[in-house]
């Protein structure tokens, strides 16, 4: 006994029967690149992120700190990972201002984004 009901391909106007919902296999390389397309321009610091302005900036953070001030702050010693904004760029921080720079590592990063995300609600 079959488990659900065929059904057709996502893709509009594709006309494929398919045993699980989703896309055809000619349509889901597309449809995830689209996705992901949608997804990078979605959020517009990326672009800034991946310049080699702040690539730069970011290795000289590192190299001048290389322990998470966090961690550090706790007694712990832990690489930093990250290059954090004191202040957020979405929250009016300057881009490139090394007094608004902090190393982090990744969980110290996390929780502090997830903490003024939760504020900015």
């Amino acid at each position: 006994m079959p488990r659900s009901a065929p059904t057709p391909c996502r893709y509009p106007g594709c006309g494929a029967v398919l045993a699980n919902p989703g896309f055809c296999p000619q349509h889901r390389a597309s449809a995830h690149r689209d996705y992901g397309r949608a997804r990078r321009g979605f959020d517009a610091e990326v672009g800034f992120y991946q310049s080699k302005d702040w690539r730069v900036l970011r290795a000289a953070v590192l190299r001048e700190s290389p322990l998470c001030l966090a961690c550090k702050d706790h007694g712990r010693l832990v690489a930093a990972g990250v290059v954090d904004h004191v202040v957020p760029l979405k929250d009016g921080g300057a881009r490139f201002d090394r007094a608004n720079l902090q190393p982090l590592c990744v969980s110290c990063h996390n929780r502090k984004t997830a903490r003024e995300t939760a504020g900015r609600r």
